[in-house]
């Protein structure tokens, strides 16, 4: 009872649906057909009147050519004596040669009653040519001393002409006129190669030049022409949209104009829509194809959407039934969420500490490091504090006898060693404080200096030679001086207690650019590193030295602050015998400032 209604809504939308889109087809096609002819009709336009412009400028260049050589020839100096038959006779040739050198069709030289007394072409008699009937306005004008003008009419089987008249004078009086006719063949020659018809039309509407010879001497509402489109009513562009609707469809036409002031013609081209029509056509059948498409998937989309509303309702079934299941997953889920977080969590808390831990680790192995070497420190103190002392009786002593300038310098020694102790005492300090995480420019001679300073007692307490091989220039590298520092002191140490069993104790540290890279190494002549134990000379808390001897972190700690620094650090025994350590960290640049 409810399916029924609702299947006669369906059906009646449907066939709204085709009658509206059937409305919205035509619509769509007549729109596109008429936009279409507008634009083709503006891009038509654009290029005629380009093309008219050009044409009119070849119609006025060639009068103009022509429009100043009857002038220049009848003033010529000459030219006044050519009026008498002597002269006639002697000169027979020269309009010829006029005519042939200017190209102008034809020269006349008339006496004051328009008599033909020469002409430039050979062989016609003289009073038999143009003469004044031919171009009475032209004469009359030339006559009152005017540049005379006249347009000789052309006909189906010939041009027009143009005819310009200058007045001849013999002694300052008037004695003749000088005639130049030109043919405005080659300007029809030139408009020959524009496909539409071009007209020039003088003040009576006469065409006068033209590209079609059957045209000329008519009026223009006189030819078969066709239509011209701006003559059509609103209700009449239909026929323009629709070939084959008028007996005449195939002649519409679109007709511009442009002036000639000087002259007092109209240049008109008359240019044929029909490539605008097949335009506009070859738009209506797209916009129809792209209707019959879309109104194609409009109705697939409606049917797929009946089929979506029914699978719709079997599925809403379906969902119900999951979401219970759904509701008892979430909770389960939320239990386990808590128990990932609280994982998380001291996972978190675990890195925390294991940070900690190895900052811990790295401030104990400096630790161990000064106390390996507290023995040859506290030497290293003891000496200069007794020498102070002894200075002192001796200076107090100097003073009460008198003698104060020997006073001074023992005055002066206890000042030297009293600056030595303070500098021992400052870099002790910079090494035990803990060392950040900055990675910044560092200096390697101010590193191996500090280290040197530090390591200096031991070094004299186990009288090993320590060799140093630096470059003139100072190298610098990313890193943290005091973690750098304490790398080059852990290696610098061990070589030293390795080579301390050996009779001549020496240990060498080399320092040298190799392109990007600086590249540290220490040798010692000690016993080296056994096979067995070089895969596990950096692991954390192994050592080959006697219980209490050391940690067995400097190593492990070392390797880890050179890879920190984007450098490596490889043990291998030399080939004369003992071990050696190198170190390589990029190259900052030589010139950068020193990180702290």
């Amino acid at each position: 009872m409810i399916g029924n209604p609702r299947r006669r809504m369906w059906r009646r939308l449907k066939i709204g649906g085709a009658v509206a889109m059937v409305f919205a087809t035509v619509a769509i096609m007549w729109l596109t057909g008429h936009t279409s002819l507008r634009i083709s009709l503006a891009e038509l336009q654009t290029r005629a009147e380009a093309n008219l412009a050009v044409q009119s400028a070849v119609l006025e260049r060639l009068l103009d050519k022509f429009r100043l050589l009857s002038p220049l020839l009848a003033r010529g100096r000459d030219s006044g004596r050519f009026l008498s038959v002597e002269d006639l006779a002697s000169q027979p040739s020269v309009a010829s040669v006029a005519a042939g050198m200017s190209g102008a069709e034809e020269i006349w030289l008339m006496d004051a009653e328009g008599k033909v007394l020469l002409s430039s072409r050979d062989g016609v008699p003289t009073g038999m040519i143009g003469g004044r009937e031919a171009i009475s306005i032209a004469f009359e004008q030339a006559r009152q001393g005017q540049l005379g003008r006249q347009l000789v009419p052309g006909s189906p089987e010939g041009p027009a002409n143009y005819v310009f008249a200058s007045p001849l004078r013999r002694d300052g009086a008037p004695a003749g006129v000088l005639a130049v006719r030109v043919s405005l063949a080659d300007v029809e020659q030139a408009w020959a190669l524009s496909k539409d018809p071009i007209v020039a039309l003088d003040s009576r509407g006469h065409i006068v030049v033209t590209n079609i010879p059957a045209w000329r001497g008519r009026f223009l509402d006189q030819v078969n022409r066709g239509r011209n489109i701006a003559d059509l009513p609103l209700s009449g562009r239909l026929q323009v949209l629709l070939p084959g609707t008028a007996p005449d469809a195939q002649n519409y036409f679109m007709q511009l104009t442009q002036e000639l002031p000087v002259l007092g013609w109209d240049v008109h081209t008359l240019v044929d829509i029909g490539d605008a029509r097949q335009r506009a056509g070859r738009a209506m059948l797209l916009a129809l194809l792209v209707c019959v498409i879309g109104a194609g998937c409009i109705w697939l989309l409606v049917a797929r959407r009946e089929a979506h509303a029914h699978q719709d309702r079997r599925n809403r079934a379906s969902a119900l039934r999951l979401e219970r299941r759904v509701r008892s997953r979430t909770a389960e889920l939320r239990k386990a969420n808590v128990l990932l977080e609280q994982e998380v969590r001291e996972r978190e808390q675990a890195e925390a500490n294991l940070r900690l831990t190895q900052a811990e680790l790295v401030q104990a192995a400096k630790l161990a490091t000064l106390g390996r070497m507290s023995a040859a420190l506290s030497h290293e103190y003891n000496q200069p504090l007794a020498a102070i002392r002894s200075d002192a009786e001796v200076a107090g002593m100097l003073i009460e006898r008198g003698r104060a300038n020997e006073a001074q310098a023992n005055l002066t020694r206890i000042g030297g060693m009293v600056g030595r102790m303070a500098e021992i005492a400052k870099t002790l300090k910079g090494f035990t404080r803990k060392s950040g995480t900055d990675i910044k420019p560092v200096s390697l001679r101010q590193v191996i200096d500090e280290a040197m300073l530090l390591l200096q007692p031991q070094i004299k307490q186990s009288q090993v030679s320590l060799d140093l091989e630096l470059p003139d220039e100072d190298i610098i590298v990313k890193g943290g001086r005091i973690r750098l520092e304490q790398v080059i002191i852990n290696l610098l140490a061990n070589a030293i207690d390795a080579a301390a069993a050996k009779p001549l104790p020496h240990v060498r540290l080399t320092l040298r650019r190799d392109d990007n890279e600086a590249v540290l190494s220490v040798r010692d002549n000690g016993p080296g590193i056994d096979a067995e134990v070089m895969p596990q000379i950096f692991d954390p808390f192994f050592t080959t030295k006697d219980v209490g001897a050391g940690l067995g972190l400097g190593l492990s700690i070392a390797y880890k602050i050179v890879h920190d620094f984007s450098g490596s650090l490889k043990a291998e025994n030399a080939a004369e015998g003992g071990a050696e350590f190198t170190m390589r960290l990029p190259v900052e640049g030589t010139r950068m400032q020193a990180a702290e």
